[in-house]
């Protein structure tokens, strides 16, 4: 009987030893397993990550609205502004003078349009303003006002393009915003002082300057307006603008100042906002309306990878013979990611419409809205959020699945 007792005993201690070292050796396990690693959303893995997650979760209107650049009315938001902007899905808005006051104003302005984005599309707003010093200048009596590029070149020191740039650039991330439709890189003494000078070196080696003083404000910067307007004869605001010079002559001096930044600077630091000039020498299209020149000389040739903005598609230069309905259309088609226009909020309404139909008629295809999305989508991410944002961001759009 005691040899009974003593074998029942050490079966249960054999018994309790297996099984208590085998849950010792799940959990110690389940300890050590590996885990899938925590994203790090500082990291170009993290935010390619997180631009492919937000497109896959997007409407197409919702990817048109991205590419839809906007000018508002009025110098608060309205609720008829957070209509117009909402049909529309807007990705970014421009302000001119006539939305704004003074500083407070603006910077309430911007503060309570970038909140809206937050609360409805989630993706931050491009913001921008045309502060290129000189007479193209806004809000002169309450903003830096830089001297124009052409007085800035007069001094015959590069420096100084830096100087007023990077104080331009200060001032206006200051009041709320994060894009600046400057320098314009254009060679000529036709435009009201707006350019560095008549010779290719001379705006190159000022632009150059003025670009890295907004990059180093913090501020993305644009270069116009490509392929260079400065011999134009004629105000593409009002008329058809033609340059009717070689091609050799395009290539080899307006694209100096452009081909230089799009060699030095990452392509997510700037956009390039495309002019309404014609070049028969390329195209019988207007730049900003031209496959040639966007797509086989700026993407192709110059190797730019980074987004492609119209300048504002009511100028006559361009509106003359485009319906609202097909302007926006033949500028996807040619190779633009951002359709800038300014002023009438029907006129934005229609151009949305038309652009989202012809997707759907698949007169543009859903790869080319992507591609532009994905740009753009990129360089908010990469510039205008931090990584804490990021975090928060992907488990917003995750959480909707």
């Amino acid at each position: 009987m005691r040899k009974q007792l003593t074998l029942i005993g050490v079966l249960l201690l054999l018994v309790f030893l297996i099984f208590g070292c085998s849950a010792a050796e799940n959990k110690s396990s389940e300890k050590g397993a590996p885990q899938p690693p925590a994203e790090n959303w500082s990291d170009e893995t993290g935010i390619k990550k997180l631009t492919e997650t937000l497109i896959a979760g997007m409407t197409l209107e919702e990817k048109i609205g991205q590419m839809m650049f906007v000018g508002i009315h009025g110098t608060a938001l309205t609720e008829n502004t957070k209509a117009d902007l909402s049909t529309i899905h807007a990705g970014g808005v421009i302000l001119f003078d006539r939305n704004m006051e003074n500083r407070e104003q603006v910077k309430a302005l911007n503060h309570s349009l970038q909140s809206f984005a937050s609360s409805t599309c989630k993706v931050p707003l491009f913001l921008s303003v045309d502060q290129e010093g000189g007479l193209v200048t806004r809000m002169k009596n309450a903003a830096y006002h830089a001297p124009s590029a052409t007085d800035i070149s007069a001094t015959g020191k590069p420096e100084n393009a830096y100087l007023h740039a990077n104080k331009t650039g200060q001032d206006i991330k200051e009041l709320g915003f994060n894009l600046d439709f400057a320098p314009v890189l254009d060679i000529g003494n036709r435009m009201s002082g707006r350019t560095y000078g008549t010779s290719p070196q001379q705006v190159a080696a000022f632009g150059e300057q003025a670009c890295r003083g907004l990059r180093d404000s913090g501020i993305l910067f644009t270069i116009k307006h490509f392929p260079g307007m400065g011999r134009s004869e004629t105000d593409p605001h009002t008329d058809r603008s033609i340059v009717n010079v070689p091609k050799e002559t395009i290539l080899q001096e307006d694209l100096l100042p452009f081909r230089q930044i799009i060699d030095q600077y990452p392509s997510h630091q700037f956009m390039v906002m495309a002019g309404h000039i014609r070049y028969p020498a390329f195209d019988t299209k207007p730049a900003s309306l031209s496959p040639v020149i966007l797509k086989e000389l700026l993407r192709n040739q110059l190797g730019y990878r980074g987004i492609v903005v119209t300048d504002d598609l009511n100028m006559g230069a361009v509106a003359e013979g485009y319906t609202p309905e097909e302007i926006g259309i033949v500028a996807i088609q040619a190779g633009t990611d951002i359709l800038l226009s300014c002023h009438d909020p029907e006129i934005q309404k229609r151009t949305f419409r038309s652009v989202v139909k012809a997707v759907r008629d698949g007169r543009i295809s859903q790869a080319e809205i992507d591609a532009s999305v994905r740009r753009i989508l990129y360089c908010k991410i990469k510039n205008l959020t931090n990584a804490d944002k990021r975090k928060v961001l992907f488990e917003q759009v995750t959480a909707k699945k």
